[in-house]
């Protein structure tokens, strides 16, 4: 079973249904940072919880894989070591050396909560990609378009892949480097909402919904996804010199992800992105990212 989640650099895209997710495309550079796709630019069935969209009330049992999943009692995101290689983002292999370090560090910190939550975390692998020659990363294969990068599962492993196109040559190297450490943390969120189950249990959340119940959906998850990326760079910011004005460029790029650049409403809007990924940064706490609980208008 492939299970792709995508997520679009500086202006998240996450745009498949069900097995996919993607994050939501950005608006051109402002005058500091260019905001990251993914998010992704990146949001279950037998009677137990009831979730409720705004047009499709329907009962699932969510309780203890989504609504009450054991991640959002795990505590905090620990701080730990990273040994992070110099930023080199102006070359393929450079791209692809910094993410594998970045990924490396996330695994140390989501694994201990990934036990508390009674699951197994598997490092997942990372890849770029090139949507002009995909055949070139047969890893990442069917690479959603108008998206800087997705997640995909497949047999036991998670992928993330990154259109590295997108990554080359910033005329802006800090708000660059800031957009594609929050777009690779996104991705990583996804690999948390598997590795918990919570994924798993996606397509059942979609099943008989109309198009508008499947979109809260996926807003939903894609929302989580960001909103644990920002926990993990709430508790590593001293790691990834998340102050000042790094800060303010972190700030801005998350508040300007949302579906406002794009066609299609599966990433949430620029208010609620920034909603959920700031106040995650702020407790670096899963507890902070239960979006399943959320009423419609923090997830729309």
């Amino acid at each position: 079973m492939n299970l792709p989640i995508h997520l679009t650099a500086a202006a998240a895209a996450l745009c498949a249904l069900a097995l996919t997710a993607c994050t939501p495309t950005s608006p051109p550079t402002l005058a500091a940072p260019t905001p990251t796709s993914t998010p992704t630019p990146t949001p279950t069935p037998r009677p137990v919880a009831v979730v409720t969209t705004p047009s499709d009330p329907i009962s699932i049992d969510l309780a203890d894989g989504v609504i009450h999943n054991k991640l959002y009692t795990a505590g905090k995101v620990p701080t730990v070591r990273c040994a992070l290689p110099r930023p080199d983002l102006t070359s393929k292999a450079g791209m692809v050396a910094y993410a594998k370090m970045l990924v490396a560090c996330m695994d140390k910190a989501w694994a201990p909560m990934v036990e508390k939550s009674d699951a197994y975390l598997v490092p997942p692998e990372v890849f770029a990609y090139s949507v002009r020659h995909p055949k070139a990363t047969p890893e990442c294969q069917d690479p959603p378009a108008n998206s800087d990068a997705f997640y995909y599962w497949s047999g036991m492993t998670g992928k993330i892949c990154i259109e590295w196109d997108e990554f080359l040559n910033a005329d802006h190297p800090v708000e660059n480097l800031v957009d594609f450490e929050q777009l690779v943390a996104h991705e990583y969120g996804h690999h948390v909402q598997r590795s918990v189950g919570i994924l798993t249990l996606y397509n059942e959340l979609m099943r008989g919904k109309s198009e508008a119940g499947q979109l809260e959906v996926m807003r939903r998850k894609e929302l989580q996804a960001s909103c644990l990326g920002a926990a993990f760079l709430g508790a590593n910011k001293r790691t990834f010199a998340l102050s000042g004005r790094r800060l303010g460029i972190w700030r801005s790029i998350v508040q300007h992800v949302g579906d406002e650049y794009s066609t299609v409403r599966d990433h949430g809007s620029r208010k609620n992105h920034g909603y959920w990924t700031i106040r995650a940064f702020s407790t670096a706490n899963p507890a902070s990212c239960n979006t399943f609980t959320a009423p419609a208008k923090r997830v729309s």
